[in-house]
Parts: structure tokens; sequence; C-alpha cells
């Protein structure tokens, strides 16, 4: 679990400096208002989700588990996109794309990390 950990925190604390970064080159149209706060929560759900899920001694109800934690984190995600956009409407498409970006790659890391965890535990 510590080498997630370690990369969720490298993470963290580099996307953030990273898209100001990039929008100072230009590469990016705009810095997202909700920045800090979409990559923390992003973070924390992804890290609490992995932990759970680490953790769980089951491995034959692991998938359904995983399903449950997919949904539940997507109605979250839900409302706070909706509250995003309606608190920051024009620059919504920014808030978003970046949220979505997040979304992909933390839950590419936390795939990665369950992966290796369950291909090594014992079949039912």
């Amino acid at each position: 679990m510590g080498p997630f950990l370690i990369v969720m925190i490298i993470l963290t604390a580099g996307l953030p400096p990273a898209v100001t970064f990039a929008f100072g080159r230009g590469w990016l149209p705009g810095v997202p208002g909700f920045l800090f706060e979409t990559t923390w929560l992003v973070a924390f759900v992804t890290t609490v989700m992995f932990i759970y899920l680490y953790r769980s001694r089951s491995t034959s109800y692991f998938v359904r588990l995983y399903m449950f934690s997919i949904a539940v984190k997507l109605l979250m995600y839900f409302a706070y996109c909706l509250i995003m956009i309606l608190k920051d409407r024009p620059g919504s498409a920014v808030n978003v794309l970046y949220f979505l970006a997040l979304y992909f790659i933390f839950t590419a890391v936390e795939i990665a990390f369950l992966y290796r965890r369950i291909s090594r535990a014992e079949r039912p």
C-alpha cells in the first residue's frame, strides 16, 4: 500500500503546479477555478476507496465491491461537477475537463495497484 500512497502524494502535489505552468506557457486555455478542490477531492476519494478495496479479504466479492465503489464515486462526482458548473459557469468547461483528466489518471493508478494485489491473491 505504501507505493500507492507515494504515487498519490506525488500526483496530488504535482498536478496543480503542472497545470499552472502549462497555462503560463500557453499550452492550456485556462486554469480551472476549482483546481485545488478538484485535485484534493479526487485524490481523497480514490485513496479511501483504494484502501477499503485493498484491505478487503474476500477476493470472491472483489468485482462486486469494485463495481459498487465505481457507482458510488460516479454519483458523488456527478454532484460535485454539478456544483462546479453552477458556481463557475464561465469556467465550467475547463473545470469539468480537468476533473475528467484527474478521474482517468487516478482511476488508472488505482486499477494498476489493485490489479497487482488481486492477481497475487489466492483464487476461491
